[in-house]
């Protein structure tokens, strides 16, 4: 008796946790990833479902569109533009030739680490990883001084967590398109 107790309690452990298994699985394969382009003006990028796209904010109203067309913000999870205080998020800017980037200094951040350049894509970033006010951070940029150049501001834990490994995550940088 007590052989066949243990025996239906095994079996219906094993049928909930394979239940708990067969729901859609998580994307892990960046060319998995599903979504809509968003087009920030001069730039554009997969936003993931799940996901939101903001355009840049017109600090200086110096643009006719009333928002910066350089510049797209990409969270995980969000609803509203208010969720960027609160979701993990990347933020894609980008800088023409005639409007160099400065490349990131380490020494505003702590913590940091160099990352190995990576190609992802149809670009090679340079990086580091690190901590601002405590937030984990990743900086990744490419492109030189007098040609297109993109940097990446990624904010990997901001109440939810992402990786640079993560699949939307890749499938947001290699999806990356000036289009101006």
């Amino acid at each position: 008796m007590k052989k066949n107790i243990v025996s239906i309690l095994v079996a219906v452990l094993l049928t909930a946790i394979l239940a708990g298994c067969s729901g859609a699985p998580a994307a892990t394969d960046p060319a998995d990833i599903t979504g809509e382009t968003f087009d920030g003006g001069n730039i554009s990028a997969l936003v993931p479902d799940g996901w939101m796209g903001f355009h840049g904010t017109d600090y200086f109203e110096e643009y006719e569109e009333g928002y910066d067309p350089n510049v797209i913000q990409i969270a995980k999870g969000a609803e509203s533009e208010w969720d960027l205080f609160s979701t993990p998020y990347i933020m894609i800017s980008y800088f023409g030739p005639d409007d160099p980037m400065m490349e990131p200094m380490k020494e505003q951040y702590e913590e940091t680490a160099d990352i190995e350049p990576v190609t992802i894509g149809d670009y090679t970033w340079n990086g580091f990883t690190g901590k601002s006010i405590d937030t984990p951070i990743a900086i990744l940029w490419t492109g030189e001084e007098g040609s297109d150049q993109i940097q990446l501001t990624i904010c990997l834990e901001n109440g939810d967590k992402m990786s640079l490994e993560d699949a939307d995550v890749q499938a947001i940088i290699a999806s990356i398109n000036i289009s101006k």
